[in-house]
């Protein structure tokens, strides 16, 4: 018998996989800015404002992704189907964001 590659047929995997990738993204997201909170007591409210921006952006992330990719599962692998470019340019700032208040903590700590 002669192997054949046979055509992959789970059409709902990849996008069920990229969800779970932006849900841990936006779990570790939120644990990174719950490890504000050893500064709470030396910044204030400052570290307050960060930590409360931060869980606002994971559950975002978590609920619209989700939202999202289960809409696009729909018309998977269709071709047009758009970048998530919002949902990528949000995280990023909001990670040089945190990456920013991080460095703050740190050096005036």
């Amino acid at each position: 018998m002669a192997d054949r590659a046979s055509p992959r047929a789970d059409p709902g995997l990849q996008p069920e996989r990229t969800t779970l990738a932006w849900q841990r993204t936006a779990i570790s997201f939120l644990a990174a800015s719950l490890l504000f909170l050893r500064w709470a007591t030396q910044h204030g409210p400052v570290v307050a404002v960060v930590v409360v921006m931060a869980a606002v952006t994971a559950t975002w992330m978590f609920f619209h992704t989700r939202t999202r990719l289960r809409r696009v599962a729909h018309h998977f692998p269709a071709p047009g189907l758009e970048p998530a470019t919002t949902e990528v340019v949000v995280v990023t700032l909001a990670t040089a964001a945190l990456a920013v208040a991080a460095l703050w903590v740190t050096l005036t700590t």
